[in-house]
């Protein structure tokens, strides 16, 4: 049985085939999606719009390598913990994991120069691929793979900035979710597991602090008891989806531990070495799941801002191509994403294809449109209207562009 049979029409593994957005191939590897351009596009734009948020945030961009000598890992303590899910290589002689995480190549960079409290905080930020070997049985669509793009990032800072910075990306995370049209469903505090590296001293106030940030900034939370990283507790948050399932995507965590490992300091006020501390911190989470949940949510009628393509030129005969391709250059150039469909067919079947792809725009050109110097347009769910100027048009898309609805 393939693995889209018998599934509902709003599965995205259903809409992602239908708008031709990714699949899984057996040849390449279970769990290993291709995006398709279209995919590979709402892709880039969730990675574009979560980066300007994030540089207008003070955060700095990170670019850190798929592989690591194997050695990385179990100083980390990632391998104790994740070597059965773990790819191995090697290379001369010497062994080579593929990473499960970003966090090494991010205290790398930091260890790179000395810093001050001065320099602090630190936000790295990096939509970084991980790899992790699930078993072929657990693997879904984009929701459970065995390659992830994290929106990860890390924060190192003073003991003393760990509120602020908490409750500053709690408030973030919750905004963003809003412009996304989803909703929260519950923020769990995930403390100490049974298997876990560092003293219960650290632990403890690791969790205390959490805690504090939650209630400071009056977040609704529930104890999620044992349930936090390897390296330190966290906060979990859960939104739900359109059929009310609810999903982990962004988690923040408070970790005295890996610092240690890696003798991570700063110059204090006193010109002493002091320890950082660390921040991990990822919004969506895998966006493979967040795009998996997003496709459902919308059922693929991307809002305008999001849709892979935005509009579709469609000419009514072949004596019109030349003129359909100035048009549709003139959407190219106000910054829309734009594609045409010039094909020998009738107008209503290629306007019913642009509809079934969810084109949120198609603008069909006739002799009366370009003697008149306008546009027919078929706006997504929209009866079409008539002796559209293209000025008016590109006006109403761009406030609707930057109303993000």
């Amino acid at each position: 049985m393939q693995e889209n049979d018998n599934l509902p029409e709003n599965d995205h593994r259903i809409i992602g085939q239908k708008l031709d957005l990714f699949s899984v191939n057996e040849s390449t590897g279970a769990g290993l999606p291709l995006f398709h351009p279209n995919g590979a596009m709402l892709f880039r734009l969730i990675e574009q719009y979560i980066t300007d948020k994030l540089l207008k945030s003070g955060y700095h961009l990170a670019k850190t390598p798929h592989i690591y000598k194997a050695g990385v890992w179990k100083k980390s303590g990632h391998e104790a913990k994740f070597k059965e899910n773990m790819f191995y290589t090697e290379s001369e002689g010497q062994k080579f994991a593929i990473k499960p995480m970003n966090c090494p190549g991010h205290i790398y960079i930091y260890k790179h120069k000395s810093h001050s409290y001065r320099d602090l905080p630190i936000r790295l930020a990096e939509f970084g691929t991980v790899y992790r070997n699930e078993l072929s049985g657990n693997l879904t669509g984009l929701t459970r793979v065995r390659t992830i793009t994290q929106d990860d990032a890390h924060i190192f800072c003073t003991e003393s900035q760990i509120e602020s910075e908490v409750i500053n990306m709690i408030n973030f995370f919750i905004e963003t979710y809003n412009e996304f049209g989803l909703s929260i469903d519950t923020i769990e505090l995930s403390t100490m597991p049974k298997k876990h590296i560092g003293d219960i001293e650290s632990w403890n106030k690791a969790e205390e602090l959490l805690e504090k940030a939650l209630k400071k900034n009056k977040t609704t939370y529930k104890v999620n008891p044992g349930d936090g990283a390897f390296y330190g507790p966290k906060i979990d948050f859960h939104v739900k989806d359109v059929l009310g399932r609810s999903w982990q995507l962004g988690t923040i965590q408070v970790d005295f531990n890996l610092p240690e490992r890696f003798k991570l300091f700063y110059i204090d006020e006193k010109n002493e070495k002091k320890q950082v501390t660390m921040l991990h911190r990822a919004m969506l989470g895998a966006v493979e799941r967040f795009m998996a949940i997003l496709i459902e949510n919308c059922n693929g009628a991307f809002p305008l801002w999001l849709a892979p393509v935005q509009v579709r030129i469609i000419n009514m005969n072949d004596t019109l191509i030349e003129y359909s391709e100035g048009i549709e250059k003139k959407f190219r150039d106000a910054g829309f994403r734009v594609d045409s469909d010039y094909r020998l067919e009738s107008v209503g079947k290629k306007v019913r294809e642009a509809s079934l792809m969810k084109i949120p725009y198609v603008i069909v050109i006739g002799d009366k449109e370009k003697d008149a110097g306008t546009l027919a347009v078929r706006s997504r769910g929209d009866k079409p209207k008539f002796g559209v100027k293209f000025d008016n048009l590109i006006k109403d898309m761009k406030k609707e562009v930057e109303s993000k609805k």
